[in-house]
């Protein structure tokens, strides 16, 4: 899957917190997810993860 994500660096996590708002109402979307952490909510299994663009997008491979 390819997927976008909050950012572990702390200012610019914070930042991106501070600004979902825009990017909810304008197009519907949180930017700041915590998806690996849902992912293994989930109950699935990381494969592979590779940053795309520093840490914010991601190609997460997983499995059942």
């Amino acid at each position: 899957m390819l997927e976008h994500m909050r950012s572990q660096n702390e200012l610019v996590g914070k930042l991106m917190d501070l600004f979902n708002w825009v990017s909810l109402y304008t197009w519907g979307a949180n930017i700041n997810r915590k998806t690996i952490e849902n992912i293994e909510k989930a109950g699935l299994k990381l494969v592979e993860v590779n940053d795309l663009m520093s840490d914010i997008v991601k190609e997460i491979e997983l499995k059942k």
